[in-house]
């Protein structure tokens, strides 16, 4: 097995679209809920895996990933709630230390990592700041809750995976980095759409359908939500960018 220089890895399909548009892809394998695009991205080869929603989904394709990739190195990206005021959509967080909301377990980032993410987001000219992540079981819906997140743990930003793929990069000793750009500011509450998300964490077109009707309040918050993660979007695209030139 040849080793791939770089997996960049996220939960949705939606935080790196952008990303597969511009691969040259070689391959793909889907092994549910996790879909796996092997290709070129500038003329740097890569795999780009999305894994699916929270802990399981991410354990089972860091498993795969390194047992048929072997990468050289991991940079998970992705969208996070904010649990501090100073962020705004789109903001990157760049992760020195990944906390296990069920454990209590600190994962620190290896040495010169996230300054090296730091030189990068200054270069694309992106707004970035170093700080902790807390990884999560469920979405965290409300500013009140985000902010007793952000308090318990000492962090800056909430996900649902990445814990579970600093872990599993630790055990097998591959370098790795989380790199999360802020959907929802601490402000901001989301509406519990967990109802129209598939497993892979794609929306459910009839599935929405069906919700909206049920929660006509939540049609209101859609406009905005979609206007946060296009900001969300364009900063982790600029990022990895930067990080693949870099590589």
């Amino acid at each position: 097995m040849q080793p791939i220089p770089l997996a960049v890895v996220a939960a949705l399909d939606d935080e790196i679209r952008i990303v597969l548009s511009k691969m040259e892809v070689d391959s793909r394998a889907h092994v549910k809920p996790s879909l796996f695009t092997k290709g070129s991205v500038g003329g740097k080869s890569l795999i780009v895996v999305r894994s699916g929603i929270g802990t399981a989904a991410m354990e089972s394709a860091a498993s795969y990933l390194f047992s048929q990739f072997s990468p050289a190195f991991c940079l998970h990206v992705g969208y996070c709630g904010g649990a501090e005021p100073k962020d705004a959509p789109g903001d990157l967080l760049i992760a020195e230390t990944v906390v296990d909301a069920r454990s209590g377990e600190r994962i620190e980032v290896g040495p010169g990592l996230a300054e090296r993410a730091e030189a990068v987001a200054r270069e694309r000219e992106l707004r970035a700041r170093r700080g902790t992540l807390v990884t999560v079981d469920k979405v965290v819906e409300s500013p009140h809750e985000k902010a007793f997140a952000g308090t318990q743990h000492a962090a800056a930003g909430i996900d649902m995976e990445s814990a579970a793929l600093a872990i599993a990069c630790r055990e097998r000793g591959i370098p790795w980095l989380v790199v999360r750009a802020v959907l929802d500011p601490l402000d901001v509450a989301l509406p519990d759409m967990g109802d129209a998300v598939t497993e892979e964490g794609a929306t459910d077109g009839v599935a929405l359908a069906e919700h909206l009707v049920k929660n006509p309040k939540d049609i209101l918050s859609l406009p905005r939500l979609q206007y946060f993660a296009g900001q969300a979007r364009n900063s982790i695209t600029e990022f990895v960018e930067g990080w693949i030139e870099k590589t």
